[in-house]
């Protein structure tokens, strides 16, 4: 499944994701993280493909906007990233929880809407 973000605001969104990845991340806790996609206002972006029905996502805009959740948290970090769950670093900037999406095994658009 493909899993595509859009910003339906008007200020450049950020978003970092969870995804379960048991060959990847099997010793650190199953699930992926990265980040950064980086999406201008009314802009969309293509972060995943995956075969989970599931997926976590954290996003923020240039205005303070924060979609956050109680799932995870994740490590994120100043620039791009790609870890697992519990890899963490000195590098990380902070920890983050995820809102979860249940794609019901479909192509997924998650709308960052205010």
């Amino acid at each position: 499944m493909e899993i595509r973000f859009r910003n339906n605001t008007a200020s450049t969104a950020s978003v970092a994701v969870m995804f379960y990845s048991p060959d990847g991340c099997a010793h650190d806790g199953q699930w992926g993280t990265r980040g950064w996609w980086v999406i201008g206002p009314g802009g969309t972006a293509h972060v995943l493909n995956t075969g989970n029905r599931y997926f976590c996502f954290y996003a923020e805009t240039t205005d303070g906007t924060v979609w956050a959740g109680e799932f995870g948290p994740i490590y994120i970090y100043a620039g791009a990233f790609d870890s697992c769950l519990l890899i963490g670093s000195t590098a990380a900037i902070g920890k983050v929880g995820t809102r979860r999406v249940d794609t019901r095994g479909n192509d997924t658009i998650v709308n960052l809407n205010r």
